[in-house]
């Protein structure tokens, strides 16, 4: 690593090369399953660089244990078999392997993975041939509790109420805010599953106060806008004697925001202006009920049927989410995809890429048990990432999704550190098994072993060995620890852990032997020498004496004299 000054007139060539060593695992061994994506391997292979041991083999009968991940790229559900689906889903939980699923047509519900073994495994939705959805709806119940609201009102109002709770799904959320003069959520916004604490809440409700109504329409709107469900909806329940407002302004924002309001008028017949106006401009219903006989049942949503997604071309700009842990210095700008499969994400899924508009997931992730699997929504070297190939950073972006997707799971956790001449070694127990131990020897720079004793562990604690060796200080470490599991690198430079000073000018720096000699101290070449610091006899020498004792003491005189003054008796 060269570090070069901006000032070169400045520079201090003998201050600017900073030599290291680096410890290289192994490559990460990839079992690379695709059929369809003919020359896939040669491309991928030279994409991702000797970082990456790619091989192939037929599904159904790879021991997907021996890697660290495998790719399963544009493959029909037909090629694979469910007993090997059940092994993969089973090595990617219980043993940590990494899983990419990949492709276009032949991938994801389009290859027939809707209610496959490996489907549950997966970040991302699958659509069977035709799937009926239940779609989710936020629903807040405004209530009229104030004092016009008594009698027979409150009591149909309660009843609707229910009636509206008994339709909703576990799925669907739901809140209860009654006005009575103030506003009060009887009922904050939660999943529908609890219908028994919420008809209790209802029950509670009395006819109690005045009617104002704005700001309860408001807290309404205000708790919808954090719910992520398809549909929204207010339901107004009331009199309709409320308080003269601008309802017109706010129910107009309130629709361009996709949440329909709809009024229910309680205890009178007939139709009533402001109770429809509200609904008008809410984009919602008015109903009229006067009686229990004439309660309504409100349909707020209608399961539909869709078919399983389709493979998409065209050019689709994308947008780039997540941590820089996935992207580091690949730029987050990717080029347009020529083609994706829509998907929806499933609830804790990372998203780290989406195509626009619509804003569908191209890259998802999460956690499968021990393992983590990733799923990209086109072919990483097929026709929808064509424009990608030709981006400069597409090779490093493709490298870190699979090495963060493939198994990170060592047997030990390294560390190595020296100082001066003997270097300390520890190895902590990552594995599951009780009975690994490490065994540890020093290589050359040509990763040869080198002669002499091999390094030789303690235990000190349950999984925990620790070991210490001599080493020339300038000479680098590098050290191999084996195991059954297989082996791991560790390196030390060559340098003691106490460096000497290479971080000042030379041309400001202190003239170190001239402030020696001018204080008659002397000049230690080795810091860890055992020289004495006194001064040179017959030379002018400066001792410094602590004053603070001597001067508390004699402030402490001073006080006791000033009391003894201040207390002597003094003549008539």
């Amino acid at each position: 690593a060269e570090l070069a000054a901006p000032n070169a007139a400045a520079d201090d060539p003998a201050n600017n090369r900073l030599t290291g060593v680096l410890a290289v695992q192994a490559p990460v061994r990839l079992l690379y399953l695709g059929e369809r994506q003919q020359g896939a391997r040669q491309q991928l292979e030279t994409l991702l660089g000797d970082a990456f041991e790619i091989a192939e083999g037929p599904p159904e009968s790879a021991d997907f244990a021996d890697y660290d991940l495998v790719v399963l790229d544009d493959v029909p559900q037909r090629s694979v078999p469910e007993p090997a689906q059940r092994r993969l889903a089973e090595a990617v939980r219980d043993r940590g392997v990494g899983l990419l699923h990949s492709g276009g047509a032949a991938a994801f519900g389009d290859g027939g993975y809707h209610g496959a073994p490996l489907a549950d495994a997966l970040p991302v939705e699958l659509i069977g041939e035709q799937d009926k959805i239940d779609p989710s709806v936020g629903l807040a119940i405004i209530i009229d509790t104030s004092g016009s609201m008594g009698g027979t009102r409150i009591e149909l109002a309660k009843q609707i109420g229910r009636i509206a709770v008994r339709r909703m799904q576990p799925h669907d959320r739901i809140g209860i805010v009654e006005f009575y003069g103030a506003k009060h959520w009887a009922v904050p916004m939660q999943p529908a599953s609890n219908k028994i604490e919420i008809d209790r809440a209802i029950g509670r409700m009395k006819a109690i106060g005045g009617t104002v109504l704005y700001p309860a329409i408001q807290e309404a709107y205000y708790g919808l806008m954090n719910v992520n469900t398809r549909y929204k909806h207010i339901l107004l329940i009331t009199d309709a004697g409320v308080e003269d407002a601008n309802y017109e302004g706010m129910l107009r924002r309130i629709a361009q925001d996709n949440i329909n309001v709809s009024s229910i008028l309680v205890g009178q017949g007939g139709h009533n202006l402001v109770m429809s106006d509200i609904a008008n401009w809410g984009r919602g219903r008015f109903y009229a009920v006067g009686s229990q006989f004439s309660l309504v049942e409100l349909i707020l949503k209608q399961p539909a049927t869709r078919k399983p997604p389709r493979y998409k071309h065209g050019e689709f700009e994308t947008q780039a989410l997540g941590g820089a842990g996935w992207w580091h210095d690949a730029a987050r700008a990717t080029p347009p995809l020529l083609g994706y499969v829509e998907v929806e994400a499933k609830p804790g899924a990372e998203v780290l890429l989406e195509a626009l508009p619509g804003n569908h997931p191209v890259l998802a992730t999460w956690r499968h048990g021990l393992g983590r699997v990733t799923t990209l929504m086109t072919e990483p070297v097929g026709a929808g990432t064509a424009r990608w190939r030709q981006w400069a950073d597409y090779g490093e972006f493709l490298g870190r999704v699979l090495a963060r997707t493939a198994a990170d799971n060592p047997p030990f956790a390294l560390h190595l550190s020296r100082r001066f001449d003997t270097l300390h070694l520890s190895a902590r127990r990552l594995s599951r098994d009780a009975l690994l131990t490490p065994a540890a020897y020093l290589v050359g720079a040509d990763g040869q072993r080198l002669g002499g004793p091999d390094i030789v562990f303690r235990e000190e604690a349950p999984g925990l060995f620790e070991a210490r060796f001599a080493l020339p200080r300038d000479e680098p470490a590098r050290v191999v620890v084996d195991s059954a599991q297989g082996s791991q690198r560790i390196a030390a430079a060559a340098r003691s852990d106490q460096s000497g000073e290479t971080q000042v000018d030379p041309a400001t720096r202190l003239d170190l032997p001239l402030l020696a000699a001018r204080t008659g101290g002397s000049v230690l070449a080795d810091a860890s020498a055992d020289a004495p610091l006194a001064g040179n006899p017959g030379e002018l020498s400066f001792v410094v004496t602590r004053l603070w004792p001597f001067l508390l003491l004699a402030a402490l005189l001073l006080y006791l004299g000033e009391i003894v003054h201040r207390r002597w008796p003094r003549g008539g």
